[in-house]
């Protein structure tokens, strides 16, 4: 159960899950763990482009899956591309949370797209980012594989899992002239341990609760970042400035995407131009 929770707070920062009805006529906006739902999420990751290696081991978690569950729909005030790069670069949004204090989880990139993760509580994972298609408006499809182990209390022997998430997202300019970002994360967990299952499936529910409020806030952090850049940018250059374990060109592009609007202009002085114009 952690490694699910540790894998999906990737993706958003990936904690995860409220309680759903199994019901595949649930809203939209709701979070769901019905055969509806698993069906149109598995047919949404597209295998055909994913390595043949890492085709196998996520197409064993689809179809031997312990646990699947799709969050609740967030949708949140954010500049887009932001969105996007923190998507694309999750050890940014994770050195960010250490700094604040928020979370002791670490997440290192190992890889151009690969990544190692610990959260000092006993579990350990490696992440693979193995399809993704990012497009203008943070029109994303990101699909990753994690495989890993917790070991501690209540078990005597470490419980090892493997899970995917596909991350799914969009944006769409409100009549405030504000960006808006809407983002939607199903996972599917597969625990090896027979007995362990069993435990899982009974503790569901209440992760599920956990891991919808903690996606939900993950997607309000990102949305504080963008407000930040386009309010006090100079306090957020200061804050990436002190992430040590980013190199200073990520820091570049960051910053750059953060404060710029759609048309590349600063995000502060575009505000400014329509509160005068409104």
């Amino acid at each position: 159960m952690r490694l699910m929770l540790v894998a999906c707070c990737l993706v958003f920062a990936w904690h995860s899950l409220a309680e759903a009805k199994e019901n595949s006529s649930a809203s939209a906006l709701q979070a769901t763990t019905s055969q509806a739902a698993r069906e149109e999420a598995t047919r949404a990751i597209p295998l055909q482009n994913i390595d043949e290696k890492q085709r196998r081991k996520v197409h064993r978690v689809l179809t031997d899956c312990s646990l699947y569950r799709r969050m609740p729909m967030g949708v949140v005030p954010c500049n887009p591309d932001l969105f996007t790069f923190l998507m694309q670069h999750p050890e940014v949004l994770v050195d960010i949370w250490r700094e604040l204090g928020i979370s002791r989880v670490d997440l290192q990139r190992v890889g151009e797209n690969r990544f190692r993760l610990t959260d000092n509580a006993g579990t350990t994972a490696q992440l693979l980012i193995v399809e993704q298609k990012c497009e203008p408006g943070a029109q994303n499809r990101i699909v990753m594989y994690a495989e890993g182990a917790y070991e501690g209390k209540p078990f005597k022997r470490p419980v090892r899992a493997q899970c995917v998430l596909l991350l799914r997202s969009g944006s769409f300019l409100e009549t405030n002239h504000e960006d808006y970002v809407a983002a939607r994360l199903d996972t599917f967990v597969r625990i090896d341990r027979t007995s362990i299952k069993l435990f899982a499936k009974a503790m569901h529910p209440w992760v599920g609760k956990t891991a919808d409020a903690n996606f939900i806030d993950t997607l309000t952090f990102v949305s504080n970042l963008s407000q930040a850049a386009t309010n006090n940018p100079h306090q957020l250059e200061q804050l990436v400035h002190k992430l040590p374990r980013i190199s200073p060109q990520l820091q570049r592009e960051m910053l750059s995407i953060a404060t710029s609007d759609r048309t590349g202009n600063p995000r502060n002085k575009t505000r400014v131009a329509r509160a005068r114009n409104r």
